[in-house]
């Protein structure tokens, strides 16, 4: 028997920092979301003024075109929740307390120091971000705006599948450089094709995370579960595979689907990766959590 898909609670809300990609009604209903948190440039134009960095600069840590790889999801009846503004001003993969002093010297509780926290301020290469520091009601402005509405998103649809299967299965889906760069934690290293983040086996069954490894191993592309990524916040938010809710991370290297010098897509080098994301989404949403 065919069911319906839930009428999510967020059907219809628009937010200028997200969007929701719905799939068409009277599609079987599945347990999945699909999240693409760093494919966004956008800049608000009340930010604009402290970001140090604009044009190309503003693309080269972005995780362009993951929101084309993932195009053609809902068809499988799962919502795609694809962030817009760049990680350079919000990074919704971070805490929301992941700020240090020198992002903004009034926070009252600094996280340890970090460059590239819930508030970037310096790029992977090192170039600078801010302009100055920011003021606490800037950083909780932006706080607000764009991290807080992602993560209610996610929470809520997951929430919905999770009463309604029992269970609810996040992909959280991301793009890596080729090689690690001078501020990442393995400098020059070439990377395996896709890397699966599972926080180590914390934020989902380990059947799932077998599932994601073995469906890219079997076309042909290497796998390296956790490393150099073993999931940021959002894995560790919302992956709670005790109460059902299952999140893995999913990191795909650049240069099997764009020029990573021009960051132009590439047609028939990204066409049989796209097929295998797709196929991920539909073996995704048959997989069912260990009883």
């Amino acid at each position: 028997m065919r069911i319906a898909a839930p009428a999510d609670s967020l059907a219809g809300m628009g937010s200028p920092t997200f969007r929701l990609h719905h799939p068409d009604r009277g599609l079987p209903a599945t347990p999945v979301v699909v999240s693409v948190p760093h494919a966004g440039t956008l800049v608000p134009d009340e930010d604009a003024a402290l970001l140090a960095i604009s044009g190309n600069a503003l693309l080269r840590d972005a995780d362009l075109h993951v929101d084309r790889l993932v195009e053609g999801a809902t068809r499988h009846g799962v919502v795609v929740v694809e962030a817009l503004v760049s990680r350079y001003i919000v990074d919704i993969n971070r805490a929301p307390d992941d700020v240090d002093r020198e992002v903004c010297p009034e926070v009252q509780r600094p996280a340890r120091p970090s460059a590239r926290g819930l508030c970037w301020r310096t790029t992977t290469d090192g170039g600078q971000v801010l302009r100055r520091p920011l003021r606490l009601d800037e950083v909780n402005s932006r706080r607000a705006r764009i991290h807080a509405p992602y993560h209610q998103a996610l929470e809520t649809l997951l929430e919905e599948r999770r009463q309604r299967f029992g269970f609810a299965v996040l992909l959280d889906m991301h793009s890596m450089p080729s090689t690690g760069r001078p501020g990442h934690t393995d400098p020059g290293a070439r990377r395996a094709d896709i890397v699966p983040g599972d926080v180590r086996g914390a934020s989902c069954a380990p059947s799932l995370s077998g599932l994601v490894g073995a469906h890219f191993a079997a076309r042909g592309y290497t796998v390296l579960p956790n490393d150099p990524y073993m999931g940021g916040y959002i894995t560790r938010q919302h992956g709670r595979p005790l109460r059902g809710v299952h999140a893995i991370q999913v990191e795909v290297n650049r240069d099997l689907y764009m020029d990573e010098g021009s960051f132009a897509w590439l047609d028939d080098r990204a066409a049989p990766l796209r097929q295998a994301v797709l196929d991920l989404v539909e073996a995704a949403c048959a997989w069912r959590p260990p009883t």
